[in-house]
């Protein structure tokens, strides 16, 4: 005689989706009929935390600028990690914090997070579609401009967030042998920022 296998626990499936998802959504436990009730009582056991206002992860995972990332990616599904947070994943300079720059659509609302500390950036069009990678970081596939792209979004925002940060970028991304010029020049001009790149470009090449 056989007999079935037990359900696993509502408090089981909860702990299983937060190790499938990476970061766990009120959301997620929709389709699988568990109340958001039910996520505070794991919390109170111990076997998932809260990391901010509707993002839940493994008790054991240690909040890091790579997890960061992983709760912006759930949280603004259709934000790209961008500037200071996706050259500092690049390993070419330093993100504050608990603080993380995304990229959203010109006319999206602006996210509401209260973890991490969130600096958004508008992009329209392809200088907002093109230049994605998607980079799998504590289970999620967190979504990042590319080397190149990062390069030239931080000359066109400059003026926001200093020019030196650009052209100490750039020097770094040379001198490292990690630049794609073709692809570089694409998203110059793409950001329209070709002219302005050009001579720091030279010089330090």
């Amino acid at each position: 005689m056989h007999t079935r296998a037990a359900e696993p626990s509502k408090s089981d499936r909860i702990v299983q989706l937060a190790g499938q998802l990476g970061v766990l959504r009120p959301k997620d436990l929709a389709g699988e009929g568990i109340q958001a009730e039910y996520l505070r009582r794991a919390c109170d056991k111990g076997v998932i935390k809260k990391v901010g206002r509707g993002s839940y992860v493994l008790s054991q995972k240690e909040v890091h600028p790579g997890l960061d990332l992983a709760v912006v990616s759930r949280a603004v599904p259709n934000g790209v990690i961008c500037l200071r947070s996706a050259l500092a994943y690049h390993g070419l300079g330093e993100n504050p914090r608990n603080t993380v720059d995304v990229a959203i659509e010109r006319r999206a609302a602006r996210p509401r997070l209260d973890y991490p500390s969130l600096r958004v950036a508008r992009l329209g069009g392809s200088a907002f579609t093109e230049g994605v990678e998607r980079h799998p970081i504590e289970g999620v596939k967190v979504r990042i401009y590319s080397l190149e792209k990062t390069l030239a979004d931080l000359f066109k925002f400059r003026n926001k967030i200093g020019p030196h940060l650009a052209v100490d970028a750039l020097r770094a991304a040379l001198q490292a042998g990690r630049v794609r010029k073709e692809k570089l020049w694409h998203f110059a001009r793409l950001c329209r920022v070709e002219r302005v790149m050009r001579p720091y470009f030279d010089a330090l090449a």
